[in-house]
């Protein structure tokens, strides 16, 4: 294949940790982002007031909850990315 038409990796790094409630997600994240002196993303920071609503109401989130929550997130590790080039993530990512 010519160089030209090779894909172009990302000079960045992204770190996702997933898992559900209290499997320690957010502690292993929070200690990688300052191993790695990059910033760290809660997710449970980027949901909505309503879906925070919901959870505390013990309502399961539907996909009309996660996708915009997702989206947030996503944004927010790409503002990181192109900023300072890596980033760590704790998301529950169910579904």
């Amino acid at each position: 294949m010519p160089p030209s038409s090779r894909l172009v990796r990302p000079t960045g790094l992204a770190v996702i940790a997933m898992g559900v409630s209290g499997s320690g997600k957010s502690t292993l994240g929070a200690l990688l982002a300052q191993k790695l002196d990059c910033p760290f993303l809660e997710g449970d920071a980027f949901h909505d007031a309503n879906a925070v609503a919901k959870m505390r109401a013990g309502l399961p989130l539907d996909d009309d909850d996660r996708w915009p929550w997702l989206d947030r997130i996503g944004a927010a590790m790409g503002e990181a990315l192109a900023s300072g080039g890596q980033v760590v993530a704790a998301c529950s990512a169910l579904r």
